[in-house]
């Protein structure tokens, strides 16, 4: 069977192939090094954070799939790599994905302050700077597979990019900078949003039109315009929910759209947090 390992199930994604972990009958390469992880200190997982292999700017975009082999690589060379660092998945040229662990409950350490409580994704990239077309469209499917699973809003920031992190992910620079791994950033994220130590190649603007085009809503969450939205959300469900003679406890409307706004959500019948007026 392939799919993504998630609190001890596998869970098949319907169009993509996806190798899964070692400890899941997946081949002896797929697995993270234990000085790469942590167990997750929290269950609430909140942030999907895509990366490039090499971060190369400017991304030719090759048409179709490449041969593959790629994931192996790549997670030999993190098992082998003594800076402690790595992602939980790797998206090969053919757009086949490698699963290196349980993902509810692994915080492989790939975004800094933000491990904790996201999943990273890697997409291989090329030595030129080229990504193919499989690994791309692979990779945006992914993300919203997970965005389910995990019970992700589909949204992210809105570009182009800035060529700065996110003022709630990472503030200074130099030795003043701080990771703080925006713990109120709720979506999917570039390395480059999560920190100022990336740039435009990691992961590039491809990425941001694919999953544009499956719905994703485009945020400026620098503005805070996620959490403006997301506090109105929060009202208009509590409201639904007095109408209906709920007893639920109401939402805190602090616009983090959180495990119970989306409950509260999926509960009257709306399929994505933007689809909440």
């Amino acid at each position: 069977m392939t799919g993504l390992l998630w609190a001890g199930q596998i869970i098949p994604i319907p169009g993509l192939t996806i190798i899964p972990p070692a400890s899941h009958g997946g081949p002896a390469w797929a697995a993270l090094a234990p000085g790469d992880y942590r167990m997750r200190p929290t269950p609430w997982i909140r942030q999907v954070i895509v990366h490039t292999t090499k971060g190369i700017w400017p991304q030719p975009i090759r048409p179709g799939a490449g041969p593959g082999g790629a994931d192996k690589v790549v997670a030999d060379f993190w098992r082998g790599d003594p800076a402690h660092s790595a992602a939980q998945l790797v998206v090969d040229t053919d757009g086949s994905v490698a699963c290196l662990c349980d993902l509810a409950t692994i915080g492989a350490w790939h975004a800094e302050g933000s491990s904790p409580w996201s999943i990273g994704l890697e997409m291989y990239q090329l030595g030129d700077g080229g990504i193919y077309e499989a690994t791309l469209d692979a990779t945006a499917r992914l993300a919203q597979a997970l965005c389910v699973i995990a019970g992700i809003p589909e949204q992210m920031p809105r570009g182009p990019f800035r060529g700065a992190p996110l003022r709630r992910m990472e503030v200074g620079s130099g030795k003043a900078r701080r990771n703080l791994g925006g713990a109120d950033c709720i979506g999917v994220f570039g390395h480059n949003h999560n920190t100022g130590n990336r740039g435009r190649g990691d992961p590039g603007d491809a990425i941001w039109q694919r999953l544009a085009a499956l719905g994703f809503e485009g945020l400026d969450y620098d503005g805070g315009e996620d959490l403006m939205l997301g506090k109105r959300r929060q009202a208009t469900l509590n409201a639904a929910d007095a109408r209906a003679g709920l007893t639920y406890r109401p939402l805190t409307v602090d616009g983090v759209a959180g495990p119970r706004s989306l409950d509260a959500m999926r509960r009257h019948g709306f399929r994505r947090w933007r689809d909440v007026a």
